[in-house]
């Protein structure tokens, strides 16, 4: 899971170029064909650009944004700490 809200990040960039409607338009579109109600993951945010790929055009190029876009939130994100294990005194 990520801390960005990458729903609201994807119609924001997906609107920003193609417009608010055309943007609602596809993400419905593809949340539908995927049986998801939102994207939640920068995994959704990957399939979401693989999917506007299809379609050609400036929407291919929207969706290599995308994709982009989602291994730069991945980059960012601090990776976890891993517990510390205590050393053997001896």
């Amino acid at each position: 899971m990520t801390s960005v809200d990458v729903h609201a990040l994807a119609l924001e960039k997906v609107g920003r170029i193609l417009g608010p409607q055309r943007a609602r338009t596809l993400l419905q579109a593809f949340l539908a064909r995927s049986e998801k109600l939102a994207l939640a993951t920068t995994s959704d945010l990957q399939e979401f650009g693989e999917a506007l790929g299809a379609y050609g055009g400036i929407e291919q190029a929207v969706g290599a944004l995308l994709m982009v876009q989602a291994v730069l939130i991945e980059t960012a994100e601090p990776a976890p700490v891993p517990a510390a294990t205590p050393r053997d005194p001896r």
